[in-house]
């Protein structure tokens, strides 16, 4: 494992999704200042992910043609872009170009999976996998508070409260973009391309390579599947905190940052260790039936305490289920398709946590914090279910893995 290379791409997400934590949970304030409906508030917080949809699969299979580097530069740049536009928006259409350009930008992560992938043996895949889910799980930990305290800041001074938060938000992508730009170095081995130039979700060839391996569809559903859930536990969690406890915005900042820290430390050290000793497949079936167990219970709980021991539950969730699935993911997919699928995977999640609130807010309309609790477990149990019916794969050599694809013939892998 090229360790120098794994901490820069870790500092660089890193970096990048500090600011995305900043911004994403108080979105909705922000939007509300500028008198947005409901409605659109919902469409404000949803683009992001839609565009995320649409990029992801374009970034990945652009950087199986011309490199990881150059992608995650270019996606980096435009983040700062979108969070500069943030920071200056003082109406709704300004706020919501922003959100346009920094979900393209922020639909780089398929990439960063990718170029871990190339650096990384089957064994090390899912602890390498398991630094961009703490980049992201620290990102919450900080970003929250540190645009709470420079909102308060701004506003105090008369400014408005998106100010500050999107111009250290701006400054943080682009010393990202300067630290990839210098040290990064290039990992997509060489002599291998995409056969296709159309992006994966147009892409009928890969829809159907994906389908016609039943490991890649079960990961894929169970993906979606779990990512449902958790979009819409976060838009429930704060409805049911809010009503039920009272919470404050600051009270909702503490419960976020209490996950946030369990799933990095899963994420950012343990995540390797627990794949050695029992498989990504058991911690998925895990992480899955930690989710069930918090949704199912949280409908019933009055106390604080008790409803920060389900955030737990939570946390264990959300800190084993998506680099096992991913690490997976990339376990099955063809060495010369992996940044294409591993783009195709994070376009799946993104449509996910699109759909995720919506349904969770038609279930909550339906039925209260049970329905959509229940119709959360719903899902993570389905998850759960996919999961024992996939095969743990065998760690195997990358350079070997390759090797053995072009002796077959593996058309997919072409010189340039």
């Amino acid at each position: 494992m090229r360790r120098a290379s794994l901490l820069v791409l870790f500092l660089t997400v890193f970096i990048d999704l500090i600011g995305f934590g900043m911004v994403i949970p108080f979105l909705s304030f922000y939007a509300r200042e500028y008198g947005a409906s409901g409605v659109v508030v919902g469409a404000v917080v949803g683009v992001y992910s839609i565009m995320q949809f649409f990029f992801a699969p374009v970034w990945g299979r652009l950087s199986d043609r011309i490199g990881r580097r150059p992608v995650i530069l270019i996606s980096l740049t435009a983040s700062f872009c979108g969070y500069f536009l943030f920071a200056i928006a003082d109406n709704l259409a300004i706020l919501f170009l922003s959100r346009i350009i920094a979900g393209a930008g922020g639909a780089n992560i398929g990439t960063a999976q990718a170029y871990i992938t190339d650096i990384t043996t089957d064994r090390e895949r899912a602890r390498g996998m398991g630094l961009i889910g703490a980049a992201f799980g620290l990102g919450f930990i900080l970003g929250p508070p540190l645009s709470g305290i420079l909102s308060a800041i701004g506003t105090s001074r008369g400014l408005t409260g998106n100010l500050l938060p999107g111009l250290v938000a701006a400054g943080l992508s682009l010393i990202a973009l300067i630290l990839a730009f210098s040290v990064l170095a290039e990992s997509k081995p060489p002599g291998v391309h995409p056969r296709s130039a159309r992006p994966p979700q147009f892409d009928p060839r890969l829809w159907k390579a994906v389908g016609s391996q039943g490991s890649l569809t079960a990961l894929m559903s169970g993906l979606f599947l779990t990512l449902i859930a958790v979009a819409g536990m976060e838009i429930t969690v704060t409805l049911h905190a809010r009503d039920r406890f009272h919470f404050a915005q600051l009270d909702l900042a503490y419960l976020f940052l209490f996950m946030g820290v369990i799933v990095g430390a899963i994420q950012g050290g343990l995540i390797g260790k627990f794949a050695n000793a029992v498989g990504e497949k058991r911690l998925i079936v895990i992480g899955a039936l930690s989710f069930s167990i918090a949704f199912i219970a949280v409908p019933d709980l009055w106390s604080i305490p008790l409803l920060y021991v389900a955030a737990f539950f939570v946390a264990i969730g959300q800190g084993l289920t998506y680099p096992s699935l991913t690490s997976l993911v990339s376990k099955a997919a063809p060495i010369s398709e992996r940044g294409s699928i591993l783009g195709f995977a994070t376009a799946v999640g993104s449509l996910a946590r699109f759909i995720g609130p919506i349904v969770s807010g038609f279930f909550y309309d339906l039925g209260g914090p049970r329905g959509a609790f229940y119709g959360a477990a719903g899902f993570t149990i389905l998850a759960m279910i996919i999961a024992t019916t996939i095969r743990q794969p065998v760690d195997k050599d990358p350079v070997e893995t390759a090797a053995a694809e072009v002796a077959a013939g593996d058309p997919t892998i072409q010189s340039s």
